[in-house]
């Protein structure tokens, strides 16, 4: 989740600096503004309960680069973060998607990429990561452990790492929404992108299971067959169309997503990104935390082998990494464009940074 009420407050900042109205000359006005707006209490976005993956997708960075050790959370770290959760309240959530609605105008009830964002990250404890949540051999704990504290949950998998059997019990413990990640209309091709263990036949029979099941049981928990857009020519638009015509009349939120960042495809100029992403900068330094499983907080959810590290909760509260010096370095930097020579920020992601938008006026 995110910290919705930055994002609604700091929206009339958002639009001066993309719109141009404010330059480098404001850096310091903006700073203020921001550091002003900031909740104190960071939001936790998501938490890596396992970095285990049998996948090798070619769109991922931990294929290439991570070199981290494979391990789970700790138990008593985990339930330890979930104890500084603190749950966005109905009322708060419904005035957010009507501001979002009829001021910012997104739909956050549309079937979309944007539509998920706003409906289901905004409220939801992401428990993935660099791993596949099917192989956290703690999973069911955690969820269990997330339903007593009433936060609502939300992880992402390759359903060839699924069993029915873990599905089920995943929805008992009070999963809120189980998305499957299919990139592909065959066996051959989703095993090119991600990896030989895929299987596009038996996936797909796993999920018309889970549907019936969910319809049998009265599961609440959204499903959500989903697609990375990975080209943008007319084979791959087809193939788009293909997918979500499939999944019509089912019970389940399916969706084409852009790629968070395009590790193997960055020359592509063609590509397009449909994410609210495109149209803003980057604002997790300002949002939201991510816990890694080893305990490390790092900004987004891009930093695979921690290129970026502004703490650990094993040694600092995450109140005090979230409001200390490095966060606050890292927010500066986004502000003014002043990185070191390497940083992740700035070679290595194709998000926009607030920076950019900001030029000198004479």
């Amino acid at each position: 989740m995110f910290d919705i009420s930055f994002y609604k407050k700091s929206y009339s900042v958002k639009k001066n600096i993309t719109s141009g109205k404010l330059s480098a000359n404001d850096v310091s006005q903006i700073e203020k503004e921001l550091e002003f707006l900031r909740n104190k209490t960071p939001t936790i976005f998501n938490i890596e309960t396992t970095n285990y993956c049998n996948m090798k997708c070619v769109f991922c960075a931990r294929t290439i680069y991570m070199k981290r050790k494979n391990i789970w959370i700790d138990d008593k770290l985990f339930e330890n973060l979930l104890d500084k959760v603190s749950v966005h309240k109905t009322e708060n959530l419904k005035d957010f998607w009507n501001w979002l609605e009829n001021d910012a105008k997104f739909k956050p009830n549309e079937v979309s990429e944007n539509g998920f964002y706003f409906s289901v990250v905004s409220r939801c404890l992401i428990l993935h990561g660099y791993g596949e949540p099917f192989l956290d051999k703690y999973l069911i704990k955690r969820l269990e452990a997330c339903k007593k504290r009433n936060i609502p949950t939300y992880f992402s998998c390759t359903p060839a790492t699924m069993t029915v059997e873990k599905a089920v019990k995943a929805m008992e413990a009070g999963l809120t929404v189980l998305k499957f990640s299919l990139d592909a209309m065959d066996d051959d091709e989703i095993k090119t992108i991600r990896g030989k263990k895929a299987n596009y036949n038996e996936s797909i029979k796993k999920i018309h299971e889970l549907i019936e099941i969910k319809k049998q049981r009265g599961f609440k928990t959204i499903l959500v067959p989903c697609m990375i857009a990975i080209d943008n020519d007319t084979k791959s638009k087809k193939k788009h169309d293909q997918f979500l015509n499939f999944w019509k009349g089912k019970d389940v939120f399916a969706y084409i997503k852009s790629q968070d960042n395009r590790w193997l495809f960055e020359q592509n100029k063609d590509m397009q990104n449909n994410s609210h992403y495109a149209q803003q900068y980057c604002e997790f330094p300002w949002t939201s935390a991510t816990v890694m499983a080893e305990g490390n907080v790092v900004p987004c959810t891009q930093i695979s082998n921690d290129e970026i590290v502004l703490g650990n909760v094993k040694e600092k509260s995450i109140n005090d990494i979230w409001n200390g010096d490095e966060y606050q370095k890292l927010r500066h930097m986004h502000i003014t464009g002043k990185f070191p020579k390497g940083h992740k920020c700035i070679e290595k992601c194709d998000q926009v940074k607030l920076f950019e938008y900001l030029k000198k006026k004479n």
